[in-house]
């Protein structure tokens, strides 16, 4: 008796069931296993030395925790009560750590850093022209004494003759367009005769693309509904939300309606509820997908999820091949058609799990992901329908209509006299053969991580008005140095910053940040220390002062005490609330005893001059995200395309082994012809051959074998070969064209691939029945 008859193989299949849900569910409850991040997809590159990584680290939580809003109105007074509203709601939230809107500095603080700074921070031409040019210094100073509408610094006049005190001031406010309004405390825009406000949102540590809090799309959209003023937001958290909540719609509403729209075709074809038990494997192999992710990978992606959850057709495959041979036969022995079936579909699982193995090579964690979910639902699920489906089915009790039955019939013999025509006359397969080279020809094969997912045009319309309103414009490129130490590092920097700043006249690059922008190495804090002797030493330079009645003493005493000031480190200089727009630049000390900073860019249009600025051998790295990614998807197809064709040559060798060379590569042609013709309807239709599409492509070579396989089964009926491949053909072709309206433009790509390979596959693998009589006997003649 084979071990499947024996119920305690149910039972204890059973018991790991029960056992693996409880244990999913506890899963959740300690956790949100559910992953929305982009960059979760994506492989660690195990190549990038600890500050690049550190780097990568810093950009993305500077750019995905963070969430900027500018509030704008004709009248400055309505911006402002406006933003103080949005400030108050979002803090009230709980969802943000912070929220930082009007500013309330502590005066004593940044008056004690802007005197500590004095020599370290003020940039090179301010301070060429103060040393060039002292009685000039020293006069503005007195022009402030007297003159009520000068600019004025936070520093007392008698703490600052040199009025280094606003230097530093403009420099920590980067000279941008954004200014600190000192009436109402609030950083401002003045774009024409709309003022802006701005607020800075961070969410917690943990928050940001990965664990995207549940409420921030809420938020943001309550936000933008409830003012009566412009408000502008951009952050990378808010498309994450987004594409959050898209995916957990589609993959509720594509699960609903593919189920639905499956067991209504069935419902109607079977004319008995008895045939919705076909929702138990289905279930089965969605939990132990789920659960087989998450146990490797800790969490899973909703891309993952949504793929998965389109499986429901090929998870039905077996038993639609087990139950199509009951609706037909007068007498039915389930276990005998139970093991015919079996037979049959084992050889086919044993070459789509050998597809899948091959997956998990690539780098892609997405790949792997999926892969290890479907290969996991597939296993479970062909377990379920053999050890405790055949419980539920004691006598089908119901037959397909016989109209049904007689179409189907109908289509097989039209597919097999096409066959016989087209093997006649020689020039359809001609035909057919120069359509399917046309297309590969004109195939495109650009992988763009923009292709992954849907960025909302009302988001990046947004993200890119703040960015010229601010003259930020965040990119994906940036450099990171090393350097031995702290002066090397700052030196380095300065040397790259020149470079830089051709390019922004160029007009290649809008702008880039840098720590020399901010504070000064060593040795140029020491040569000043000698520049403010020698204004100790000419006391003409700053006879305006003294003839307004200024003591010298105090002059002199303010001199002696700038001369004094001990040497700022990196650490040091921003430690305070006026370096914090250069904080996250500075990386620190690495493992290897190196020091490492960033120096991010912004409004990227020519990459070829920046990469030549790369000296990897000085310690000059240039990072270019996007297009490491590309080359690596790049990469990744190629070298999924190779696997493929191992895939074959493996599944050859079974196919011969089981039937014979020469049917083993009739079988073979099956998807090998699907998929080339699959290809051929991409580049026809314009679609880009992406990653996902290859990886569907894998899939349909497991579903054409499936059906070259079951189509050669003798000891059924071509009725019931004919039925069952229809059935599962069907099925499946349901679920992933649904998948092929998603949003998500690498879903989509994945959803058309399959489906349109099966569709194809279930046409060659009709023309390998043999002709049938109107009651599905076999009839060669035909």
């Amino acid at each position: 008796m084979p071990f499947y008859r024996k119920r305690v193989w149910a039972g204890l299949y059973l018991l790991l069931i029960f056992f693996v849900a409880g244990a999913l569910f506890y899963s959740f409850l300690q956790q949100n296993r559910l992953d929305t991040d982009l960059t979760s997809l994506l492989p660690d590159d195990g190549q990038n030395t600890q500050a690049q990584q550190m780097a990568k680290m810093r950009m993305n939580q500077r750019m995905n925790r963070d969430i900027v809003v500018l509030v704008g109105s004709k009248s400055p007074d309505k911006a402002v009560e406006a933003a103080q509203m949005i400030q108050q709601k979002w803090q009230d939230s709980h969802i943000f750590q912070s929220v930082t809107g009007k500013l309330e500095p502590d005066v004593a603080a940044l008056q004690a850093s802007m005197q500590r700074l004095s020599l370290a921070v003020v940039s090179e031409q301010s301070w060429r022209n103060i040393i060039n040019q002292p009685e000039e210094a020293f006069a503005r100073q007195a022009q402030t004494l007297v003159n009520p509408f000068a600019e004025r610094s936070i520093l007392p006049v008698d703490q600052d003759w040199l009025g280094l005190g606003n230097i530093i001031m403009h420099q920590a406010s980067q000279d941008g367009p954004v200014y600190y309004n000192f009436q109402t405390g609030w950083l401002n825009i003045d774009d024409g005769d709309t003022t802006w406000v701005l607020l800075r949102a961070r969410l917690p540590e943990k928050a940001g693309l990965i664990n995207v809090p549940d409420g921030l799309l809420k938020v943001i959209h309550d936000t933008q509904a409830s003012q009566d003023v412009q408000v502008l937001m951009a952050g990378g958290a808010i498309f994450a939300a987004e594409n959050k909540a898209t995916g957990e719609k589609e993959s509720q509403y594509m699960s609903i309606l593919g189920m639905g729209l499956t067991f209504l075709l069935l419902l109607l074809l079977f004319r008995s509820l008895r045939i919705l038990y076909l929702l138990l494997p289905l279930a089965v192999g969605i939990l132990f997908g789920l659960a087989a992710t998450v146990m490797l990978f800790g969490h899973i992606h909703i891309l993952t999820l949504v793929v998965g959850t389109s499986l429901m057709g090929v998870l039905l495959d077996f038993p639609l091949h087990w139950l199509a041979s009951g609706v037909i036969q007068q007498q039915w022995n389930r276990w005998q058609a139970l093991h015919i079936a079996a037979k049959a579909f084992l050889l086919s699982l044993i070459i789509t799990l050998l597809g899948y193995a091959a997956l998990l090579i690539t780098p892609l964690p997405i790949l792997q992901q999926t892969a290890i979910f479907s290969a996991a639902a597939l296993i479970s699920a062909f377990l379920f329908s053999l050890l405790c489906l055949p419980a539920f089915f004691s006598t089908t009790q119901a037959y397909i209509y016989p109209q049904a039955l007689s179409a189907m019939l109908s289509f097989g013999k039209f597919i097999v006299r096409k066959r016989q025509i087209m093997v006649q006359k020689k020039w359809p397969v001609l035909l057919i053969l120069l359509l399917m080279g046309g297309g590969l020809l004109r195939l495109n094969t650009q992988d763009d991580i923009r292709q992954w997912a849907n960025l909302s045009p009302q988001w990046m319309a947004q993200a890119q008005k703040i960015g010229l309103l601010t003259q930020t414009m965040p990119s994906g490129q940036y450099f990171v140095l090393q350097a031995d130490n702290d002066d090397e590092l700052l030196l380095k920097s300065r040397t790259l910053g020149k470079s830089l700043q051709d390019l922004v006249i160029q007009k290649q690059l809008s702008g880039f940040q840098s720590l020399d922008q901010w504070v000064m190495p060593f040795s140029i804090q020491k040569q000043r220390q000698q520049d403010v002797s020698r204004l100790l030493s000419n006391t003409d330079n700053w006879r305006d002062l003294v003839n307004l009645g200024i003591d010298e003493h105090s002059i002199r005493d303010y001199l002696t005490g700038l001369q004094k000031l001990p040497l700022q480190t990196i650490s040091q200089s921003l430690d305070n609330e006026l370096g914090t727009a250069w904080q996250d630049l500075y990386l620190g000390k690495m493992s290897n005893g190196k020091v490492a900073a960033i120096v991010s860019l912004s409004g990227v249009s020519q990459v070829t001059a920046l990469q030549k600025l790369a000296d990897k051998n000085n310690g000059i790295y240039f990072v270019n995200n996007l297009q490491a990614l590309n080359q690596l998807f790049t990469h990744t197809r190629n070298q999924a395309i190779v696997l493929k064709i191992a895939s074959y040559l493996v599944a050859i060798v079974l196919l011969a082994y089981a039937f014979g060379w020469r049917k083993g590569l009739l079988m073979l042609a099956v998807p090998v012809l699907s998929s080339l013709a699959c290809l051929a309807v991409f580049a026809y239709a314009g679609w880009p051959l992406s990653l996902f599409a290859i990886f569907g492509l894998f899939l349909v070579t497991a579903i054409g074998m499936d059906y070259a396989i079951y189509v050669s089964v003798k000891q059924m009926a071509v009725a019931e070969r004919l039925a069952g491949v229809l059935l599962a053909a069907t099925t499946t072709m349901i679920s992933f064209a649904i998948l092929g309206f998603s949003a998500t433009p690498a879903i989509a790509s994945f959803g058309r691939s399959v489906a349109l390979g099966v569709f194809f596959s279930l046409i060659l693998a009709l023309a390998l029945l043999p002709g049938a009589d109107n009651r599905g006997r076999c009839n060669e003649s035909v």
